[in-house]
């Protein structure tokens, strides 16, 4: 029931997010993506992630997602592609000397309390010319009604959507963090005025 209504209520999201995502990854990358989910993303883009060659990390705190997930990549042999850990960013650690070019938050940087803790640990974790990518959606101006229904969503649906992201915050988080974006951009106009957004960041220079 819990992996139905997650490909019901977030499969398009999903779609729409590593479509977009996977089309900014360069070839050969080494990828973090905290938060990987139940894997629905593998069926539509198993192909692209072969072709690639990319090397995908994926957490998760959800168990049903992870076992979930390591069924498609058996069902979509991407055992050589696709790492995955029942575990929270915030108690991984990469192996010695491994570092990531691209480290993904897909609709799960604003299920994470202390972001700017997360951020400070990911950061040492990037690779020279590495990438912080979000790609969440955004509210510009403010919303009383989504900020009581969002994090209420959980009760009826059991996945958590986490609170109200607003662009000016989170842009002021990136810039405290010597966060630099490469990259924003809209991908879809949704209910409310919010707006589903990649946003690509890199450090400062390049510099950790």
């Amino acid at each position: 029931m819990l992996n139905f209504l997650y490909n019901v209520i977030i499969s398009d999201v999903t779609k729409l997010c590593y479509r977009n995502c996977l089309e900014h990854f360069t070839d050969n990358a080494t990828i973090l993506d905290v938060g990987i989910g139940n894997g629905v993303m593998l069926k539509n883009n198993h192909s692209v992630i072969k072709s690639k060659n990319l090397q995908i990390t994926g957490l998760d705190i959800n168990s049903n997602y992870i076992k979930h997930c390591e069924r498609l990549i058996k069902d979509y042999r991407l055992e050589d592609h696709i790492d995955i850990h029942h575990e929270s960013v915030m108690n991984y650690e990469p192996p010695p000397g491994h570092g990531f070019d691209f480290i993904l938050f897909s609709m799960s940087f604003m299920l994470l309390s202390d972001q700017p803790g997360i951020l400070d640990q990911v950061k040492r974790w990037l690779n020279p010319e590495g990438e912080i990518v979000f790609f969440q959606t955004m509210f510009q101006n403010r919303s009383k009604v989504m900020e009581y229904i969002k994090p209420r969503l959980k009760f009826i649906t059991s996945i958590d959507f986490g609170d109200v992201t607003y662009d000016r915050d989170f842009y002021q988080l990136l810039s405290q963090q010597d966060l630099e974006i490469t990259k924003d951009e809209l991908l879809k106009q949704k209910w409310f005025n919010g707006q589903y957004r990649l946003i690509a960041t890199q450090m400062s220079n390049g510099h950790h």
